[in-house]
C-alpha cells in the first residue's frame, strides 16, 4: 500500500518536470527545422496572476507565410525587464513544422534562417537592417530608426 502512495506521489511531482522538457525538445526542434519569419505585433497585455503582473506577456501576433493566407495568432512570452514590445514591431518567430498552428520565439538557429514576407518596402528595409517603422509611429518618443550612414570615398 504504500509503494503505491509514494509511486502516484512520484508521477504526479514528474509529469510537469517531463511535460516541460518535452515541450522544450519540440521548441528547439522547430526553431532548427522549422519556417522562420518574422511576425507584426499587434498587441501586447501583461499577464497577472492573483493580481501580481508576472514579467510575461500575452502577444498577438500578425504573421504572412509565404504563399499562404495572413493569419493572427497569439503567443505567451517571458519579457526581460527592460524590454520593451510594442505594436508595429516586427518579431522573429519559427513556425512548427509538423503542426503549423505552434509558434515559438525564434532562438540562434532559427534567426539565421529568416525568410522575409510582406510587401516590397518592407523586404528591402529589413534586408538593410534598418528595420520597418509602422505607419503612424513616424512621430513616436523613439522616432525613425535612421538610415545607416553613407559611405565615403573609395573605401
Amino acid at each position: 500500500m504504500k509503494t503505491a502512495i509514494w509511486t502516484i506521489l512520484f508521477l504526479a511531482a514528474a509529469t510537469p518536470a517531463v511535460l516541460y522538457f518535452y515541450q522544450r525538445w519540440r521548441q528547439n526542434k522547430a526553431d532548427r527545422e522549422g519556417l522562420a519569419l518574422y511576425a507584426t505585433v499587434v498587441s501586447v497585455e501583461p499577464i497577472k496572476r492573483f493580481g501580481k503582473t508576472l514579467p510575461m506577456a500575452k502577444i498577438t501576433l500578425w504573421i504572412q507565410e509565404p504563399d499562404q493566407a495572413a493569419r493572427t495568432v497569439t503567443l505567451r512570452s517571458r519579457i526581460e525587464p527592460g524590454q520593451r514590445i510594442e505594436s508595429g514591431v516586427k518579431l522573429a518567430v519559427v513556425v512548427d513544422p509538423k503542426n503549423p498552428k505552434r509558434i515559438y520565439p525564434a532562438g540562434p538557429a532559427g534567426a539565421d534562417r529568416i525568410v522575409l514576407t510582406g510587401s516590397r518596402s518592407e523586404r528591402r528595409q529589413m534586408k538593410s537592417g534598418r528595420g520597418v517603422v509602422p505607419a503612424g509611429h513616424a512621430g513616436s518618443r523613439r522616432g525613425n530608426i535612421p538610415a545607416p550612414p553613407p559611405r565615403r570615398g573609395g573605401r
